[in-house]
């Protein structure tokens, strides 16, 4: 052993020696296990109005909001199911329609005090009426007494009820087995609204210190409940657009780019220079064109709807959106919820049966069919969508003309179902299928999300059955499948892509993980500390 031991340290002095007479000294950073005190960097270029639960209405909101609010329960990806976050644990009661929840005893808000069940039914009775988006406050209606409370013939949500300090009741109007996986969104995130503060405190992992138009400052959280976090400050700056983003980025001034320009996606592929630093996610949004089922020529034309979605070569629309943010869909349940039934094969490009179903349909090499008309809201991508669809019908002599609207008009025309052939898309609501399914198919929803004005007594009947087993996820899972199976056969959309989350982060950042919602775990996020260290690089002299 000493042998060995002395023949190694003749080595080391050989190898300093020859170190001394022919190499230089540079510095490189090398990462140490130790954190970084400097504050996490976000960059967005989608405008953060304001924080407060009610009021998100875009993907920049809830992803920054997150980080100082939290809701009853989450969505564990990992697991494909929800897990409690400030609750404890729930149960449902024997006929499905009252969940009693129990909180967590250790949850503070950012401002020392305790969370109590009465402050959970203030958030919701504070959201509910303050809500700036139909579609979340429309989460509120299978609880009983929300109607009365939204038109403002009741000063609470009578099937809100607290029990005591920890625990409380919500009463259904019928059973409803993903209502608990509705609590994680937005609308339902929980607030100290006797802080006094503006916006309120929350529970979150950080805690709001400044705020401008231009960018937003978050401190860490010293009261919360799962543990220090591990970042000092969560910095976000809000940018005019993605190319002046990216431009930060490539100046190391931002640790998480959240939009990276598609123009610029094929050089981050290929370039070193980005190499582990791109997150690449299939996030729950479906981007589809509707059918309105009660207008010519689509409501008597099942074969006319399903020639359409055969014509369609999804794949190649995807290259033509420069920068491959997109996957094809083959149906309405996109990929990574647990209802999803992959041996659907649902609708992918095919020329000879989308001919096929036209002849059948009365429309043989389109003759017949009058012009269609495809309208879309304002944006380049989506005209780049619609022209792209209007060129391959015709490759079938199915004639379609393209129209551009404004937003806010081309809202108002969805809702009242005035348009024939339109561009639809749905980020989920909440991680279950039962948020696309019966949201957007069942009838009970036609004059709210249900925008095709798609009706199926067979449909509604397995997907009302499917609310009832709140115990038995399996039968669940079965009876969506089969709704899922049956929605796409009647083909009353023309199913797309679904969207692909695309982001940068830096070289200092770890634990930094997205989920299918495209959110993030701010708690789990870390900055790694680079030690500058010298290393010899060998030269000749």
């Amino acid at each position: 052993m000493r042998y060995l031991y002395a023949r190694i340290l003749a080595l080391v002095i050989l190898t300093l020696a020859l170190a001394a007479a022919g190499a230089v000294f540079m510095q490189k950073a090398l990462y140490t296990s130790s954190l970084s005190t400097r504050p996490f960097n976000l960059g967005l270029s989608e405008t953060v109005e304001k924080l407060e639960p009610a009021h998100i209405q875009n993907h920049s909101q809830r992803l920054v909001a997150s980080a100082t609010y939290e809701g009853l329960v989450y969505y564990d990806e990992s697991r494909q199911s929800v897990q409690p976050r400030l609750a404890r644990s729930w149960k449902y009661s024997p006929d499905g329609k009252t969940i009693t929840i129990q909180l967590r005893k250790d949850v503070k808000f950012s401002n020392g005090k305790k969370l109590t069940a009465q402050d959970v039914k203030a958030s919701f009775e504070y959201n509910i009426v303050n809500s700036q988006d139909w579609n979340n406050t429309c989460l509120y209606l299978p609880i009983a007494g929300s109607k009365e409370k939204i038109n403002g013939k009741a000063m609470e949500i009578t099937g809100i009820q607290v029990l005591d300090n920890h625990s409380l009741r919500i009463t259904l109007i019928q059973p409803h087995a993903a209502f608990i996986a509705s609590l994680s969104n937005p609308i339902f995130w929980v607030m100290d609204l006797e802080s006094g503060l503006t916006p309120p405190a929350g529970t979150g992992p950080y805690m709001l210190k400044e705020k401008s138009s231009a960018s937003l400052q978050f401190l860490r959280n010293d009261h919360y409940y799962r543990g220090r976090p591990h970042l000092s400050a969560l910095n976000v700056t809000i940018y005019s657009d993605d190319d002046t983003a990216f431009k930060a980025y490539k100046e190391g001034k931002l640790d998480l780019l959240d939009n990276i320009p598609p123009a610029e996606m094929a050089n981050i592929r290929q370039s070193k220079d980005y190499k582990g630093l791109l997150i690449e996610k299939p996030v729950l949004e479906i981007y589809c064109l509707g059918f309105n089922m009660h207008r010519d020529p689509y409501v008597h034309s099942y074969l006319l709807r399903r020639a359409l979605n055969y014509a369609i070569d999804r794949e190649h629309i995807i290259k033509q959106l420069s920068g491959d943010g997109y996957l094809p869909a083959k149906g309405p349940v996109p990929a990574g919820l647990e209802a999803l039934n992959e041996d659907i094969p649902g609708y992918r490009y095919d020329a000879n049966k989308a001919r096929q179903l036209l002849a059948e349909a009365g429309y043989l090499d389109g003759k017949g069919l009058p012009i269609l008309t495809l309208t879309y809201n304002d944006d380049s991508g989506h005209a780049i969508v619609a022209g792209e669809v209007a060129r391959q019908l015709a490759e079938f002599g199915i004639r379609v003309q393209t129209q551009q609207q404004g937003w806010d008009y081309y809202k108002k025309q969805i809702n009242s179902r005035a348009l024939s052939f339109f561009r639809l898309s749905w980020a989920a609501d909440y991680p279950n299928a039962d948020n696309y399914l019966y949201s957007l198919f069942h009838s009970s929803q036609i004059g709210m999300t249900n925008f095709c004005g798609y009706q199926n007594p067979q449909v509604d009947k397995i997907l009302n059955n499917s609310r009832q087993q709140y115990e038995n996820q399996q039968a669940r899972l079965q009876l969506l499948r089969r709704a899922e199976a049956m929605i796409i056969d009647d083909a009353p959309c023309l199913w797309l892509f679904q969207k692909k989350a695309q982001k940068l982060v830096s070289k200092d950042v770890r634990n930094l993980k997205l989920d299918c919602m495209e959110m993030i775990d701010w708690y789990q996020v870390e900055l790694l500390k680079p030690t500058v260290e010298k290393v010899s690089e060998e030269k000749s002299v």
